[in-house]
């Protein structure tokens, strides 16, 4: 999925937020200034990028027995939006503990998009470059009726600078727990044999045990370990109200 280098700006980041956390996140924003002001405004982007990749995360997951933890880039206008991390045990010839990272990029589709959407992707990729091991994650707002191999189909001769591409939907009316995800893009290679989805409830999945927020550090270690780093906390972001 990815390899050692990276973008810089993860040099930045140390502490890192379970999905779950970042789900709660985005349920404080709602709770703090209501579902369409979350929704909709530009104020609360950062959280709502990082709650669709923690809905992915929670189902890649799944996929690939795996845990991630993620962070919003610090850089707030460059890519990508969100790291993910996940630890892995000694394996290689080092005999250390290392990090694989994900990065992901989102784009948003919503009732106002023009194009159907493999034209939304291609635009949001088109001349760009991104690092090769960055994952699209397209966050599908609107419910349509095309087919998932129309999808794949529509994106097959292009050829973006990500590794991979995703869509995320929800399977009713909002964001209310079930949620779809498939991959619609993998860089030299035939979706018609590596195709991978999954469907699942995020409020089932974020009962699973996971330590909230994680903070890595270099050295060398021969095994993952985990230390209590207390109670955190991680202001939001406010809209400024006129007296």
């Amino acid at each position: 999925m990815s390899n050692n280098s990276y973008s810089p700006e993860l040099d930045e980041v140390d502490v890192f937020f379970s999905p779950t956390m970042a789900l709660k996140r985005l349920l404080g924003v709602y709770e703090m200034e209501g579902l369409v002001t979350g929704l909709k405004s530009s104020v609360f982007q950062a959280q709502r990028e990082s709650w669709a990749a923690a809905v992915f995360l929670l189902g890649y997951g799944q996929l690939t027995k795996t845990q991630y933890w993620l962070r919003e880039n610090p850089k707030k206008h460059l890519a990508p939006d969100v790291f993910a991390i996940t630890p892995r045990a000694p394996g290689d010839e080092s005999g250390y503990v290392s990090r694989e990272v994900m990065e992901i990029e989102v784009c948003e589709y919503d009732e106002h998009a023009t194009a159907d959407i493999p034209g939304h992707i291609k635009a949001k990729l088109e001349g760009k470059n991104y690092h090769p091991s960055t994952f699209l994650l397209c966050y599908v707002h609107v419910l349509q009726k095309a087919r998932l191999i129309d999808i794949i189909e529509g994106l097959k001769d292009f050829k973006p600078s990500v590794r991979e591409i995703w869509l995320l939907f929800h399977l009713n009316d909002g964001p209310h727990g079930n949620f779809y995800i498939a991959r619609v893009y993998l860089k030299d290679n035939d979706l018609g044999t590596t195709n991978l989805q999954y469907k699942g409830n995020y409020l089932e999945l974020m009962k699973l045990p996971q330590k909230d927020m994680i903070k890595t550090s270099r050295g060398a270690v021969k095994k993952i370990n985990f230390e209590p780093l207390g109670i955190g906390i991680v202001p939001l972001p406010r809209i400024k109200k006129n007296k």
